[in-house]
């Protein structure tokens, strides 16, 4: 009979742990997000600047890109947020398209 015990304790500290993690997924994507956002922008701001006035094509495409990719990013963002059921997993999946985004700007920039 004990086994069962020991059967339904291991299954409650697996639940709590999964829902620790799905409390602490949102944060961690917020950090990211806050972590690589300044040095996106001081990358972009970087090949504005050093382009001139009137800016060149490879200024004009990296705006309207920069543009794109916001607007992509956050509609699907709002979608999931407002489609989804309130709670810590939908805010941590309504963070990954901006998350994405952000994150593949910071690769394609540092390469430049």
């Amino acid at each position: 009979m004990s086994g069962g015990r020991s059967t339904v304790r291991l299954m409650a500290r697996t639940s709590r742990a999964g829902t620790a993690g799905a409390l602490v997924a949102p944060w961690l994507a917020l950090a990211g997000i806050a972590v690589t956002s300044p040095v996106v922008i001081a990358q972009r701001t970087a090949q504005l600047v050093v382009g001139g006035w009137p800016p060149g094509p490879r200024e004009r495409r990296e705006i309207t890109r920069m543009w794109t990719e916001k607007l992509d990013a956050f509609s699907r963002a709002a979608v999931i947020a407002g489609t989804s059921v309130p709670g810590p997993a939908t805010a941590a999946r309504a963070l990954a398209p901006i998350r994405a985004a952000v994150r593949s700007n910071a690769r394609r920039l540092g390469r430049r």
